[in-house]
């Protein structure tokens, strides 16, 4: 499947989008769009892909994004079945940088806010008490009009410049690798290592994806990523682990097997090569973050 380009409509009174989708599931494909996108999920479950992470999404989760950011989410397969009971609602707000002007994101007072979006390009998640905050302005962002809408929108735009304490989704390289490239042949790779980590991926399947030969793809993905293929499907798929690991609901053993490593030894040998610890120190150090952060 191509990556495809979404073209966001905006009512000629409204200089961004604010919106309330219920569907019975989620159904926009691969995509990108230049304008930045606020998500807050009210309720739905299923699978994250922003860039080159992989990550798990569920109910009043909030996810910031830049433009231009490959980024797709799919429920989980409970919300195909048809159950008139499961639903997935979220709001959604999408504007552009241009709406501001010039002028106003220049002023000295908006520093913060001109550097966060500068640096929003990796997506983040979005936590705690300013997420809290975030979803009582969305709820009066929606109904205003006028100049209050704006307010609104700037509000929200304070409060995540002044958040430190962010997780940012996709990687530097990969922001690094698509400032560099348009190329559709990189955005269908990544978007068929982001649906088959999980499995048994050849060079060959994958050189398919690009239309190449196995040395060409080879060269092709050496050029485009800095990495050889088997180093950047690794990654996809540590990355992946790092969030399972955090999560604690899987032994170090299902971890390895769900991110389509085919032995724990395997994974662990190259888990510590790309993080430089264990994945039975990783999860000890999150345990202990995450333990530092709520006394805190």
């Amino acid at each position: 499947m191509a990556l495809f380009l979404e073209e966001i409509p905006l009512k000629t009174t409204y200089s961004f989008r604010s919106k309330i989708d219920i569907l019975p599931h989620i159904v926009v494909p691969w995509h990108y769009h230049p304008e930045f996108e606020l998500i807050y999920i009210e309720k739905s479950k299923g699978t994250l892909i922003v860039g080159d992470c992989i990550d798990k999404f569920t109910d009043e989760d909030m996810i910031f994004l830049g433009p231009n950011v490959p980024h797709v989410m799919t429920n989980e397969e409970s919300y195909y079945q048809k159950d008139p009971n499961l639903k997935a609602k979220a709001r959604v707000i999408h504007f552009k940088k241009e709406i501001f002007g010039n002028n106003l994101l220049g002023l000295p007072e908006l520093d913060k806010i001109n550097l966060f979006l500068e640096k929003s390009s990796r997506g983040f998640r979005v936590q705690g008490t300013t997420k809290t905050k975030i979803v009582s302005i969305l709820n009066d962002l929606h109904e205003a009009k006028g100049a209050v809408r704006i307010i609104l929108l700037l509000q929200i735009l304070n409060l995540l410049s002044e958040d430190k304490n962010e997780i940012y989704l996709a990687s530097e390289a990969f922001v690094e690798s698509f400032k560099h490239s348009s190329n559709q042949k990189l955005y269908n790779v990544y978007e068929y290592v982001s649906k088959h980590f999980q499995e048994t991926i050849d060079l060959e399947s994958a050189a398919k994806v690009a239309n190449l030969s196995k040395t060409a793809f080879c060269r092709f993905i050496k050029t485009k990523t800095n990495k050889t293929f088997s180093e950047f499907l690794n990654e996809m798929r540590i990355n992946y682990a790092q969030k399972l690991l955090v999560d604690g609901k899987l032994t170090i053993a299902q971890i390895a097997y769900e991110c389509g490593f085919n032995s724990p030894s395997y994974f662990n040998k190259q888990f510590k090569n790309y993080t430089g610890l264990t994945p039975q120190t990783a999860r000890l150090q999150a345990k202990k973050n995450s333990m530092y952060r709520f006394y805190k």
